[in-house]
């Protein structure tokens, strides 16, 4: 499948694959005219990288990652789902994080409201 075909099916630019390429994350044939093209495995692979990415994960995580599921039993103790776990550990405390600044903006506002109403009065 050309990068146009691949694209359009996986829901990503042309560009985007390119990206994915370019970080080392996927790797599709070259054809003898030098295009581009991306097996069923190598659609595959990328899907799972674009639902990574959309997940929270950086490229150089993915690649980390990816090195690391590629030596299989050469890396002992590197658990895809430990990985994950973490992401979703580090998710959760940016979100503690979020919550707690909305509702000190939001207590902000709430105490600016009745100052910016006797400014207009005046």
């Amino acid at each position: 499948m050309r990068i146009q075909d691949a694209a359009r099916h996986l829901g990503v630019s042309a560009r985007t694959l390119r990206h994915y390429e370019a970080a080392g994350l996927i790797v599709p044939r070259r054809t003898s005219n030098g295009y581009r093209s991306y097996s069923a495995s190598e659609i595959e692979r990328a899907a799972w990288v674009r639902d990574l990415i959309a997940s929270g994960f950086s490229t150089r995580e993915l690649r980390n990652l990816l090195t690391a599921l590629e030596d299989g039993r050469r890396t002992p103790g590197v658990s895809c789902s430990a990985v994950m776990q973490d992401k979703l550990d580090q998710i959760d405390r940016a979100i503690t994080t979020l919550r707690k600044r909305r509702r000190a903006l939001s207590a902000r506002l709430a105490g600016a409201k009745p100052q910016q109403q006797m400014r207009t009065r005046q």
